[in-house]
């Protein structure tokens, strides 16, 4: 549904935004066109490859662009079906295309810096997102729109509502594995309920999760991505075990075959970190929370803005004015105040530092997939 609604969005947006014109006194008409842009090249990563290829897809189109699909090498069957599907619909041949293939020294790198490309949108990792800025700045000045990692704080105070706010966690740090870029995963809980938070938060995860199937509506937490990323994952454990205490998890469940031979991995808690800490800085894109105990909120919104990423954030309170204030301060370009992951099409979605640069939804994604051109006419 929500796949469906990205493309209806910008198609009903498209139609009913248009051109600006301002008359002058002088005897001129000036009137704002806005065209659409070119080639864009759009680049989606594996973890939600239907939801963010339409994301991408919907305004490209609904503004006139022809656009190239180019998703992540262990993704590509997502993107295949989204081509089939354009074709049914009547999409005419050239319009909407699809380059499967890897990125550094692939298709990736080749579509990224062609001179006939005009824009690239891209989502996933910060380290290509940069080699991405560098190739386009040095062939085509294509713009771009680029949505990266992210190390998302979930902040919660003492004053916050704890039975949601342990669901609200939950459901931020481990849907879709934990192989989310808008993840919640520094959990950073006030000291007066920091205890009882652990507590009941390792317990809820030990009894509620349930791994294996992911075809099974029983399900909750499926494999990760692949063997690759599971290892990497693991070594993050490793670490994590080094800075501070593996609450929960940091093993492979015992699953009956063919499961057992999957990339799955437990819940894992981590505690007694410092803010510092590899574990609490780098995106580690699984299953894996840490949770540090804060005491005011200054020192809330210090550690939550402790990192390089800037892309999304939760603030836990029953308290407006603090919700408002620590949100005003907090490095991301989303904030969710009591809940996490809800998405309106029309607002800018994007992140701060080393989470991205621009923004897309609604308007946004108009000023983005269209050049403006001003026309000034004397009146004859």
């Amino acid at each position: 549904e929500r796949i469906a609604n990205n493309i209806e969005y910008f198609a009903d947006f498209a139609a009913l935004h248009g051109s600006e014109s301002y008359p002058m006194d002088s005897g001129y008409i000036n009137y704002v066109l806005r065209q659409p842009v070119g080639v864009a090249v759009l680049i989606t990563p594996w973890n939600i490859p239907m939801l963010l290829s339409t994301w991408k897809i919907g305004p490209a189109l609904a503004f006139g662009n022809t656009a190239i699909l180019k998703p992540a090498e262990s993704t590509p069957i997502g993107a295949w079906k989204l081509a089939q599907i354009a074709h049914e619909a009547g999409v005419p041949a050239g319009v909407f295309n699809v380059v499967q293939g890897f990125g550094p020294n692939s298709a990736g790198a080749y579509l990224t810096s062609h001179p006939d490309v005009r824009l690239i949108s891209f989502t996933g990792e910060t380290s290509t997102g940069q080699a991405i800025l560098k190739a386009a700045a040095g062939t085509n000045m294509a713009r771009v729109s680029f949505e990266l990692g992210g190390k998302g704080p979930n902040v919660i105070f003492d004053d916050a509502d704890i039975e949601r706010a342990l669901a609200i966690s939950q459901k931020a740090a481990f849907v879709n594995q934990g192989e989310v870029c808008l993840a919640g995963s520094r959990i950073l809980v006030q000291r007066g309920i920091y205890n009882e938070f652990v507590e009941r938060f390792a317990a809820k995860l030990t009894n509620e999760t349930v791994i294996g199937d992911p075809l099974d509506p029983a399900t909750t937490m499926g494999a990760l991505n692949s063997r690759e990323h599971l290892e990497r994952v693991m070594g993050y454990l490793e670490v994590g075990g080094y800075e501070g205490k593996l609450l929960i998890g940091g093993d492979r469940p015992d699953l009956p075959a063919p499961f057992n031979e999957g990339n799955f991995l437990n819940p894992t808690i981590i505690t007694d970190v410092v803010p510092s800490c590899r574990v609490c800085q780098e995106e580690i894109f699984g299953p894996v929370v840490t949770i540090l105990p804060f005491d005011e909120e200054d020192e809330a919104i210090q550690i939550a803005n402790d990192v390089k990423y800037g892309l999304s954030a939760v603030v836990q309170t029953g308290n407006t004015g603090r919700a408002i204030r620590v949100s005003n301060q907090i490095d991301a370009g989303t904030v969710w105040v009591n809940d996490w992951f809800v998405r309106d099409l029309r607002v800018p979605f994007g992140g701060m530092k080393a989470s991205g640069v621009g923004r897309e939804g609604g308007h946004y994604s108009m000023e983005f997939y269209t050049e403006m051109k001003n026309v000034c006419i004397a009146n004859q």
